[in-house]
């Protein structure tokens, strides 16, 4: 029951990430189209700028939205680059805005790109997470290859931050901490049902 929430839970970050990655490259496209005042009409500079780069990124996202074992890599380095990109164009905006052509708006734009590189951010590290990639793969043989366990030991993250965490459950005391947040490793639901139980 438990596994099917969480591959829920992965199935909609996974659709999230990949709709936000789609309306963040169209937004980052249709900034950089604007701030080089579309070219002047070249048409084969905007084919070779937007067009062809558009299919192939909607060639990647498709990979990915089908899971694609090819994508995963291509879509986190389009990621990186994004993040990049908005960035810059949020300097560009503050650039624009402190040389007095756009105004308080410049300012406004920048601070919301900003905002949009911090998100991102959060999204590249979901799908940099190896458990995300262990579900986006299919299972778990993903991450037992990469990570070697004791006899007496098992893969779990904690509840609170979501490190990945080599446990042995059996020796595991209800008053565990977790090294990264500081936060219990076991919930109170489990420790009340497990005195249920006794």
């Amino acid at each position: 029951m438990a596994e099917d929430i969480d591959g829920d839970q992965l199935t909609i970050a996974h659709r999230q990430s990949g709709m936000m990655l789609i309306f963040t490259l169209v937004l980052i496209g249709f900034l950089i189209f604007v701030a080089t005042g579309g070219f002047g009409g070249d048409l084969l500079l905007l084919t070779v700028l937007f067009v062809l780069p558009a299919g192939l990124l909607s060639y990647i996202v498709r990979g990915y939205f089908n899971r694609e074992s090819w994508a995963l890599p291509w879509v986190s380095t389009i990621w990186t680059i994004t993040i990049v990109m908005c960035f810059l164009l949020s300097i560009w905006e503050f650039a624009v805005a402190a040389g007095g052509e756009s105004g308080t708006w410049g300012y406004i734009q920048g601070f919301l790109l900003l905002y949009l590189c911090w998100s991102m951010m959060q999204r590249l590290r979901m799908v940099r997470h190896p458990l995300f990639q262990a579900w986006y793969d299919g299972g778990s043989m993903a991450l037992n290859q990469n990570i070697a366990l004791m006899h007496d030991e098992v893969l779990a993250s904690c509840p609170h931050c979501q490190s990945l965490l080599a446990v042995q459950p059996l020796t595991l005391k209800h008053d565990e901490k977790c090294p990264k947040c500081n936060l219990p490793l076991v919930s109170q639901d489990s420790i009340e049902l497990y005195h249920e139980e006794e």
